[in-house]
This record gives C-alpha cells, structure tokens and sequence, in this order.
C-alpha cells in the first residue's frame, strides 16, 4: 500500500458540530447539569459526573484535577478531558494509558509496516488548549491504515528544552549534537535513546531521523489560527532531515475522532 493524500484527507473529514458541550448527548447534559448543582470539591459528586462526561472535569476543584482517581475515570469516558488534569496528571502514564493516547503495554505491540511515522501537532494537554490534536491522534490510532505505522506522539512524553523559552524559532537547536545545549541529559545510557531530560527538539529530530531511515513519514496538524512555533521549528528540522511531510488543514475546534 502506498499513502497518498487522499489517506490523510480522511482522516480529518471534520463533524459538522460547533463545540463539545452544545453537541452533548443526553447523559452528556444530564452530567453538566449535576456539577452545576453540586460543590466542585465533592469527590463522589464530580466522580458520578465525569463518569457520564469527562468534560465535567473542567468544572472540578483544582485539587479534584489532580487526583489520580478522578482523572483516569473522566479520560475512560472522554479521552480529550486530559487536558483539564492538571500537571503532572495530564502527561502521567496511566492516565495517557486510560485515555487511549499510549497503548497499555507498548513493548508488547507489533505493527504491519516497518515505516515510522511522527506527529507534528499543538500541545493540546493544558486546559487552555483546543483538543483537536488529541482528537487526532486517537484516530489515527483507530484508522484502518495508519493503525498499521508506529507512530510517535510527542505530546506523550514530558521533554526539557535547552532553549529556556521552548519554542523561540531563533534558538540555534535544530535538535542535532551540534547545536544542542542538553547533550550530557539527551540519551538514556542504557537504551541510548531521549529519555524524559531530553530536549524537546533532540527527542523530535531522532525520531524524524528514525522515520526518514525507515522509510517513512511526519503528519503535521495545521490548526485554523495557524502553525505553532514549535510546529515552525519541527517543519525546518523535517527539511534539514529530509523527511517527507503530511500536512493536514482544519478551522474546527472540536471534532469527534470517528468523524474525522
């Protein structure tokens, strides 16, 4: 099978739906309706509510947000309610395990193609982020065809950056020995691959390396208000790598994954 454009097309056919809580279902309502009548810091009341609807997370207490429990219950029902965790939670391992975003046991997984492919997306993990990048991922982890790739989702990893404003497009880093400014922390010794000190843009440039050796491919998500900076930085590393590039439109904010 060869990947055409029409694959990525459809991928991304966006649901005609304006916003997540105005195309609620009924249960969805229903829950939103339980956390307006109830104290956002009442841990049975909220865990009832994001069991109906994990956006319900949004409207907990901060401290209800960072529990562990709450969490994984509202990303099982809505894995795009990570983004309301606060931190550490909404990069944790069993709960981007939960939500759909990391498979359960990685080291047990095979693909069908040798070819890699990786992501070049928005943070979409803080509340203040749009969740079409989540959206995105998940379905191309259901897709019929690119299910078959291993594909690297830079969102699940949490990365240092030698650039202390992370995503400045005039920073020297391309992500390569010599232009980085974290190599003592880039390789794990063991595995000698990025591990969670890594930069960012180390960790992204080997796995571009990885793809483009493998014959395969990087998917970029191009939200409606553009390209962001770090999506800027990884499209030079991806030219400067020589790795063919995918790049996706859309100007929603919310799109179900089975309608993308």
């Amino acid at each position: 099978m060869h990947l055409r454009q029409s694959h990525v097309r459809a991928l991304i056919q966006p649901w005609q739906g304006a916003d997540a809580i105005r195309a609620a279902g009924r249960k969805d309502r229903y829950a939103f309706k339980l956390m307006s009548k109830t104290s956002p810091s009442d841990k049975a009341c909220v865990l009832a509510a994001v069991k109906m609807s994990g956006y319900c997370l949004k409207y907990a207490s901060q401290q209800l947000r960072k529990d562990k429990e709450v969490v994984i219950a509202a990303v099982r029902t809505t894995p795009q309610a990570l983004k309301f965790a606060l931190a550490p939670l909404n990069q944790d391992h069993d709960c981007l395990k939960e939500s759909g975003l990391w498979d359960l046991a990685p080291e047990n997984v095979s693909y069908a193609r040798d070819e890699h492919t990786i992501l070049s997306m928005k943070f979409s993990l803080t509340k203040e982020s749009t969740e079409y990048a989540t959206s995105f991922a998940l379905a191309m982890k259901k897709d019929k065809r690119f299910k078959d790739f291993k594909t690297y989702n830079p969102h699940v990893w949490e990365k240092d950056s030698c650039d202390p404003n992370f995503t400045d497009i005039k920073h020297r880093c391309r992500g390569t020995s010599s232009t980085c400014g974290l190599q003592h922390q880039n390789l794990d010794p063991i595995t000698q691959r990025p591990r969670s000190t890594s930069c960012w843009r180390f960790a992204f440039r080997f796995h571009q390396e990885e793809s483009k050796d493998s014959g395969g491919f990087m998917i970029q998500v191009e939200e409606g208000a553009g390209l962001g900076d770090g999506q800027k930085i990884e499209t030079e590393m991806a030219k400067e790598a020589k790795l063919k590039v995918f790049r996706t439109y859309t100007d929603w904010h919310y799109v179900e994954g089975e309608h993308m």
